[in-house]
């Protein structure tokens, strides 16, 4: 009966050990897999081709995210169905911080209400992490039409109403929506010609075949540089380093009128928030070196850090906004 009661609390004590033991090592375990991300490297796709800004951007911030982070950054550029093929990549990835995806206004706020049959939705599926900037649109014409500043073009077109054409790289895209923002808020009657892309958009415009665009300034600087444009106002609230004489569109006598792009990066949602928390902090630290300011104010581009909270909310605002922009337009792909 002794021998029986002695094992019996031997046999209790060991289990308890045992098991504080376990929860110990767990525990250990569970803050070392905190501390150790990033254990490998890490994707970061690009869902346009090579050369184009998203991917300029993303490049320039990649090698510095592989020297804080450790280990290498890895460019996937994943082009098509204007980047929902790589929207949804990223969704289907595993959700542990080692994939990213750039955003933009075009993929994250203006395709949800553009396209009909996605296979994913952008605000539910991917967790914004880290803005990276703003680039502004700027309303450019041809040096033919006789308007050098807003009220002189507006007057213009409504002289001639229906008789002006405005170019864009693609039915739904920010830079058709901008141009029936200003249509709405103006009064103008103005033609939409769509192209299949900024190049063959700027070469019509150049060439006078169109008299107008909303256009990307990192596509329309060098034309306005060159004088082959007229520039008539940023698309945004504030003037851009990259044309600083140019008024922004408030200054030129129409306020409230902001149709900036912006980037940024996000990752599937579930992904552990210490990941979000180091992407961020590293994203941000980046965005304030010299070097990488430097890059992104030739490409007409504006770093803000936010917090991932501040990205979202950003994010979730501009899809009502265009959202709306894309059903007053009428503008759907199938």
């Amino acid at each position: 009966m002794a021998l029986s009661f002695f094992r019996y609390w031997i046999t209790r004590y060991l289990h308890t050990l045992c098991s504080a033991c376990l929860i110990s090592t767990l525990g250990i375990a569970s803050v070392s897999q905190a501390q150790s991300f990033p254990a490998r490297s890490l994707r970061f796709i690009v869902p346009f081709p090579p050369g184009g800004a998203t991917d300029t951007l993303a490049r320039s911030l990649a090698q510095k995210l592989s020297e804080s982070l450790g280990q290498p950054v890895v460019i996937d550029n994943r082009a098509g169905a204007g980047g929902n093929i790589g929207l949804e990549a990223a969704v289907r990835a595993p959700a542990d911080g080692h994939t990213m995806v750039m955003i933009a206004t075009a993929t994250a706020a203006i395709n949800p209400s553009l396209y009909r049959n996605l296979a994913f939705d952008a605000g539910r599926d991917l967790t914004p992490v880290a803005f990276i900037s703003y680039v502004p649109n700027i309303l450019v014409v041809h040096p033919s039409v006789p308007a050098n500043n807003l009220t002189e073009l507006v007057a213009y077109l409504k002289a001639n109403p229906g008789k002006v054409n405005y170019a864009s790289p693609g039915s739904g895209n920010s830079s058709h929506l901008a141009a029936e923002m200003f249509r709405q808020r103006t009064g103008v009657e103005i033609t939409h010609v769509p192209y299949k892309g900024d190049a063959p958009a700027f070469a019509d415009l150049v060439g006078g075949q169109v008299q107008m665009m909303f256009a990307i300034m990192v596509s329309a600087a060098p034309h306005v540089r060159a004088g082959r444009l007229k520039p008539i106002a940023i698309a945004g609230t504030e003037r851009s380093a990259a044309l600083p004489d140019v008024p922004s569109m408030p200054e030129a006598g129409l306020a409230n009128f902001d149709t900036r792009a912006w980037f940024g990066i996000a990752v599937p949602t579930g992904t552990p928030r210490e990941a979000i928390t180091r992407l961020n902090t590293d994203t941000n630290k980046a965005l304030a070196l010299p070097e990488i300011r430097e890059r992104l104010a030739v490409l007409g581009a504006t770093p803000q850090p936010m917090s991932p909270e501040q990205f979202a909310t950003l994010a979730r605002e501009d899809r009502e906004k265009w959202g709306r922009l894309v059903r007053d337009s009428g503008a759907r792909v199938d």
